[in-house]
């Protein structure tokens, strides 16, 4: 038995610092809600678990946006003195550690969680650890509680999983560095150069090397954590149902949005064919034959209350939802498994026009359907679902509840993007309306900065503190073809037109309605 204490895991490289919206305990409340799915509200007793919770950025992000006791364990103990390094700034009270799942199950001072969330974990580990999650979800989730889990989808990766096997086993074997970033390199190379061979598995399974020439383009710290770990497995979406049913939970939905747009994914005949299947798991598991999932993002519950129809309607009445960006940048189109297809013009365009002209205050689908006659509920519903698929709207937490999370969550926005100036590390902000980090790039963390830390309005101003910043980092502008600009005053000017852009779309009146910041 291995006895270390990596237990097959790699920690040669810290992982990534990405965030994830799946983790979010409103937006699972959020996604149980659209799934009919009653579940307790929030309050400043929820309590709160995360098992593998990386660099710590997601759990921190949540825990400085909504009430709650937040706990977590991640045995790398550099993501975890990154996590409580992150906590002790807002001085949220929190429980990090650097436990190994066995560790925090027989922690004494555990307390019954209100909701529990692993985020891919559950593919990388080993079936002992499998059986110590079960257990600790057995013993420590409440009546009622949610259980938040995401795992590598066999029906997505059956094709894949020979050249994931390729590639871990040169670089377990057959690697002569001794630097993981080039063994992860080497172990690409040598998978695509073996699949150039044109063996018959290449001739039976055509799309072999553009995966490999995908997960060229990938960071290697990324690839190292998602698939060279010593235990590395798919799951059929019944196989995990099964296993959570052992321990009380039922399944009640999925964090993935796409489950509600089946028009751009499915024909008329196959929706057809799947609404003929009555067994709902085996319904769910069928979807993943159509979609080809690779990756599943489910909720299970301790206890499955279901609300009826006119009980759902009326609750997702009540739930107000924000813009994330201007109306005017709302997409015509949307893309699904069936291809492109134009977003109803008159639908969105009046939508935006509202959140436009209430300045992109929170809004109900209430207040919607008062203000759009012409629109009934379930255009509006829907219309949402996609905005909030799509990046450009999230739904909100109780606002009164809201306000006395807005000091912790600027705390927390303001070193984000003090950071900018030295990393692209961190891809969010927070916005205690929703509780749901924000996705913003490096270049908008810029902005920000410049606009409301440094005192800069003017598009010039601004466009010159962001070169300087640049500058010091020694990163260049790319032009539209993706090509670096070195020429300085044509980085300056192509900054200042994106400045431009950002001041006249509402950008900042956005941040300000996300309370990203203290006014």
């Amino acid at each position: 038995m291995n006895t270390t204490w990596t237990n097959g895991y790699q920690t040669e490289v810290n992982y990534t610092y990405g965030y994830y919206r799946d983790l979010s305990p409103n937006y699972q409340r959020f996604c149980l809600l659209l799934n009919g799915v009653d579940c307790a509200p929030p309050s400043e007793t929820h309590t709160h678990c995360e098992l593998g919770f990386g660099q710590g950025v997601s759990i921190n992000v949540h825990s400085a946006s909504t009430e709650g006791i937040y706990w977590g364990t991640d045995f790398n103990p550099a993501h975890a003195a990154h996590a409580n390094q992150l906590a002790g700034l807002v001085e949220n009270e929190h429980h990090f550690f650097d436990d190994s799942f066995e560790e925090l199950l027989n922690r004494s001072d555990l307390p019954q969680f209100d909701s529990i969330s692993l985020h891919g974990i559950w593919s990388w580990i080993s079936y002992e650890n499998q059986l110590i999650i079960l257990k600790f979800i057995r013993h420590y989730l409440k009546p009622s509680g949610i259980v938040y889990i995401s795992y590598n989808c066999v029906t997505g990766w059956a094709a894949s999983m020979p050249i994931r096997e390729l590639f871990y086993s040169y670089f377990k074997f057959n690697s002569k560095s001794h630097n993981p970033v080039q063994k992860v390199n080497d172990a690409l190379n040598f998978s695509e150069q073996l699949l150039q061979q044109n063996p018959l598995f290449a001739q039976q399974n055509p799309q072999a090397l553009a995966r490999v020439r995908d997960l060229k383009e990938k960071n290697p710290n990324y690839l190292i954590h998602e698939y060279l770990n010593q235990d590395w497995q798919c799951f059929s979406f019944q196989q995990i149902v099964r296993l959570f049913e052992d321990i009380k939970l039922s399944f009640a939905g999925s964090t993935d949005l796409m489950g509600h747009l089946d028009k751009i994914h499915f024909t008329d005949e196959q929706q057809h064919f799947l609404n003929s299947i009555d067994h709902p798991v085996f319904k769910e598991q069928c979807r993943d034959y159509f979609t080809s999932n690779q990756f599943r993002r489910d909720l299970f519950i301790r206890g499955n209350n279901l609300l009826t129809p006119l009980q759902m309607k009326e609750r997702l009445r009540e739930v107000p939802f924000v813009m994330l960006k201007s109306a005017k940048s709302i997409p015509k189109t949307i893309v699904g498994i069936l291809g492109s297809f134009n977003l109803i013009e008159e639908i969105y365009d009046a939508i935006g026009k509202q959140f436009d002209t209430a300045k992109y205050r929170p809004l109900t689908i209430r207040e919607l359907e008062t203000a759009l006659p012409e629109l009934d509920y379930a255009q509006i519903l829907n219309s949402l679902i996609v905005l909030c698929h799509l990046g450009y709207a999230q739904p909100c937490q109780n606002l009164e509840t809201a306000k006395s999370l807005y000091h912790k969550s600027q705390v927390m926005n303001l070193h984000l993007i003090n950071q900018a100036k030295f990393h692209s590390n961190y891809a969010v902000l927070i916005s205690p309306l929703t509780g749901i980090g924000v996705p913003v790039s490096h270049f908008e963390q810029l902005f920000y900065l410049a606009y409301f830390v440094e005192g800069h309005h003017e598009a010039t101003d601004i466009a010159a503190f962001m070169q300087q910043v640049l500058d010091e980092l020694t990163w260049w502008v790319c032009d539209e073809k993706g090509e670096q600009i070195s020429d300085r005053q044509l980085s300056l000017k192509a900054i200042s037109k994106t400045v431009t852009t950002f001041l006249n779309n509402e950008t900042i009146q956005i941040a300000q309605q996300l309370k990203f910041f203290a006014e």
